[in-house]
Order: structure tokens, then sequence, then C-alpha cells
């Protein structure tokens, strides 16, 4: 009889701890546009007996403590990433113990994109949720060019500044007759500050293949949203040869050859081939055997990182000002 009472006892001790402390509801959105009002909350359940241990904690990518109350006096702290977006003057309805569960944003900006996580702990328990929430913003800035980097190439760039989260390019050729090609991207450059990402990518089409009134075009997309942007610009082939090798840009009149020809095949596939040399770390601009046949035996194209710098000098404002 008193073994039973014991063990009668035990399993309702058992029970009242693993009761303790229960999440019931994590409120995280998945996708939120920047400057837009955003509230996080994490609805609990503590018993009576053992609130006076309650800590209420959210968490930035697992380890980034951003958010701390105590129930229910104390004010709740705000730390890290969340520093100065959080109005902690909010509380949601209910009694002294959860009035300052929830995270309460005015403006989100895409730096506090991550996972969170609450973490809802007494002395005896504790129970964690997470979800992620993707912050996005549309690119303040875009721009479309394009040049001739050797005598059967055309580099095609596009840029954007200003965006989240990191953006993805597609790049397009569309002929007179309506048909649409797809260009291989061929490289990514930029950086992010602050969240927001200032961003090119370019990609190589064969200049006697490209018609004139062709589209040349360009799709930015979000990773996680559907947000795209697209920019288009009508192609015109009259372009001078950019070399290294003068100070000044001149036009080549091209003739047909045998040997031309042969070039003009060899452009040809490394303008359609995969992006091994990309992978690699390298670019179609660095190789001497292309741009040595193309300009009589002189290697007279620029690196992808000249060509690169060059472009975003006339930027310079928009990836080091930061936005206005």
């Amino acid at each position: 009889m008193v073994n039973a009472c014991l063990i009668i006892s035990l399993l309702s001790v058992l029970l009242r701890y693993g009761q303790s402390v229960t999440i019931l509801s994590l409120t995280v959105p998945e996708v939120v546009k920047a400057d837009s009002e955003v509230i996080l909350d994490c609805n609990y359940r503590v018993r009576e007996w053992e609130r006076s241990g309650l800590v209420v904690k959210w968490y930035i990518d697992g380890v980034h403590l951003v958010y701390q109350w105590i129930p229910p006096t104390r004010s709740p702290q705000v730390l890290g990433v969340l520093s100065g977006y959080v109005n902690t003057t909010y509380q949601v309805k209910g009694g002294p113990w959860e009035k300052h569960r929830a995270i309460y944003i005015p403006r989100a900006h895409p730096q506090l994109s991550g996972r969170y996580s609450c973490t809802v702990s007494t002395f005896e328990d504790e129970d964690t949720r997470s979800a992620t929430m993707i912050v996005w913003a549309p690119a303040r800035y875009m721009d479309l060019t394009y040049h001739r980097p050797s005598e059967h190439l055309v580099n095609i760039t596009c840029l954007v500044g200003y965006t989240a989260p990191r953006p993805m390019f597609t790049l397009y050729t569309r002929v007179p007759n309506g048909s649409r090609y797809e260009v291989d991207v061929r490289g990514v450059s930029g950086g992010v500050r602050n969240g927001l990402w200032s961003v090119g990518s370019w990609g190589l089409i064969v200049w006697a293949d490209t018609p004139p009134e062709t589209i040349i075009e360009c799709t930015v997309s979000l990773p996680g949203t559907t947000h795209k942007q697209t920019i288009s610009k009508f192609y015109n082939p009259d372009l001078p040869i950019i070399t290294t090798t003068t100070t000044t840009t001149t036009t080549t009149t091209t003739t047909t050859s045998a040997s031309t020809t042969v070039e003009r095949e060899t452009a040809r596939q490394l303008s359609n081939m995969s992006q091994r040399n990309h992978d690699r770390g390298s670019s179609y601009y660095d190789n001497p055997s292309l741009y040595g046949t193309a300009n009589s035996g002189t290697k007279s194209a620029l690196s992808s990182a000249k060509i690169f710098s060059i472009l975003f000098i006339t930027y310079i404002p928009w990836l080091v000002k930061g936005p206005a």
C-alpha cells in the first residue's frame, strides 16, 4: 500500500513537471517587405506554481540573443541586431506574465532576416520553437549595359543596388522574330552593407549571331520571395572593341575568311559552354588564346576584374555612400 502511494506521488510530480512550460504557438511571418510592421509572438502556457522562475528569450540563428524578458515587472531587454528596431512598450492582451512575450517591430529592415527562436524557461523546464523570416527590399537602382571586349563577343552586364536578400540574375536576348534565348551568367560580383546588396552579373553573346533590333534583358529575382524586376534595352551592334593596349577605343572592320570563321565558332562555343571557368574562379576574359586570335596575336581584352571595375567606378556613390 505504501509502495503504491509512493508510485502515484512520483507519477504526479513527473506529470506536473512535464506540463510546466509549453509554447502553444509561434507567430513569425515567412516573408515581409522592408519597412512593414511586424509582430513576432510566442504564445505559451506556464503553471502558476512555477511562474516565479519564468524567462522569455528570443534568438536569431540559434545563438544570438536579441530579446529577453523576465516577467512580470521588468521591461524587456533588446540586444544585438534588433537594437533600435523594437518598440518595447508594446503589450499583448493578457496578464502581467504574458504582456511582453511578443516583439513589435514598427519598420522591418532586411538585416533582421534570419531564423527566430523563442525559448520559454523556468527553474525546472523549458520549451523552444523556431521559424524563419525573410525581410526583402526591391532594388532601388537597376541598370543594364553591354560592350564588346573582343572582335567576336559582346558582354552583357546587369547591375542592381540596395536590394535584399542577395539577388539572382537571369539574362536573355530576344531576337526580332520574337524568340527568346537565355544567356549563361558567367560571373557575379558585389557586396552587402547593412543587409542590402549591391551586385552585378555578366554574360557573353556572340557578336556575329546577334542581329540588330535584338532586345537584351535582365530579370532579377529575390530568393524566398515572388518578387522579380526586369529591365530591357535595345541592342546596337555598332560597338567599338574595348582594348587595354590603347587609351582610346576604336571600331574594327572585320572581313569574312576561313580564320575568322574559326574564331567566331570558337567564340560561339565559349559563349554557350557551362560555367566551369567561373566555378574555378577564372573568367572568359582571361583566356589568352581566345583574345590573342581575335586581336591579331595581341591580348587586348580586359580581364573580368578590370571590366567590372570600370563599370563600378561609375557607380561609386551607390556602392560606398549608401542609400540616401
